[in-house]
């Protein structure tokens, strides 16, 4: 199984022969140059950080996460973070399609949702799944067996993570608030309008409303514009392209329309969040 040059180009990443890697916490800051943890990253993959000793801050999305001992924080691809002080841990990076396809650890794997942390008894399993990548990895190619026996020490691992969590959703019986979700993800750079999901979905706007409000206690249209003011924001710190240019990949014809909107939903201008999301130097 080749690795992907999705991750082989991350400077923290060292190329392996498979689409998982574990690593501890000291390898990534021995790798990275300086000031790169600092600065905003928006990786390709998924990344897990377990605190065995000290503490950290992790931040996804623009929110801290505080990690103690005993903590784990899994981050899914897309999202910005930025790493905080050192702490003594694993990292675990992992592609998309890593899991097995069709279980539960897969299909959480695959959800639009934040960053889930927990403190759990999750130790066992996190040696257990570093000693068998470091045995498959020294064989310089991994066996079947040690591939499987890796998926699934990972399942279990996001198991465990997923049992001491706390779900802050509620239950969504009829599945329309997730399709609405999935449809979201792919189309609110370019579909800014309730009716358009509702139309896609096969349901007047205001069933629409009456799902996500029950399952998530927003409406359809802030649903839309909190994606859009996330993805602004991702962009604004981990890219330098032009703030015009950004208005037309979300969706707006107007650089003005755009800014007037950012305005309203953050209070700072985008060149103003740009300056303060990205340190100094920062890339």
């Amino acid at each position: 199984m080749k690795t992907r040059q999705a991750i082989r180009r991350v400077p923290f990443q060292a190329p392996t022969p498979f689409d998982i890697e574990v690593m501890t916490i000291a390898q990534l800051w021995a790798m990275a140059p300086p000031g790169y943890l600092s600065s905003p990253q928006r990786p390709a993959f998924h990344l897990l950080v377990l605190v065995t000793s000290g503490s950290t801050t992790h931040t996804v999305d623009f929110e801290e996460h505080h990690l103690a001992m005993g903590s784990m924080l899994w981050v899914r691809p897309g999202r910005v973070q930025v790493f905080g002080e050192q702490a003594t841990g694993d990292l675990v990076l992992f592609q998309p399609d890593f899991l097995i396809p069709g279980t539960h650890a897969a299909g959480l794997a695959g959800d639009h949702g934040g960053p889930v942390e927990a403190t759990g008894p999750f130790e066992p399993t996190r040696r257990a799944l570093r000693r068998e990548y470091t045995r498959a990895a020294g064989s310089g190619r991994p066996t079947v067996v040690q591939t499987e026996t890796l998926r699934h020490l990972l399942s279990l691992l996001i198991l465990e993570l997923a049992r001491h969590a706390p779900d802050p959703r509620r239950p969504d019986p009829t599945g329309l608030d997730a399709r609405f979700r999935d449809l979201l993800e792919r189309d609110f750079a370019t579909a800014h309008d309730v009716e358009h999901y509702a139309q896609r979905l096969g349901y007047s706007a205001r069933t629409l409303n009456r799902a996500t409000q029950a399952a998530t206690g927003e409406s359809p249209k802030q649903a839309i514009n909190r994606r859009l003011v996330l993805e602004a924001r991702r962009l604004l710190a981990h890219t330098d392209q032009p703030v015009a240019r950004l208005a037309r990949r979300l969706g707006f014809r107007d650089p003005s329309n755009f800014s007037t909107f950012f305005i309203v939903h953050t209070g700072q201008s985008p060149t103003a969040f740009r300056a303060t999301a990205r340190p100094a130097g920062g890339s």
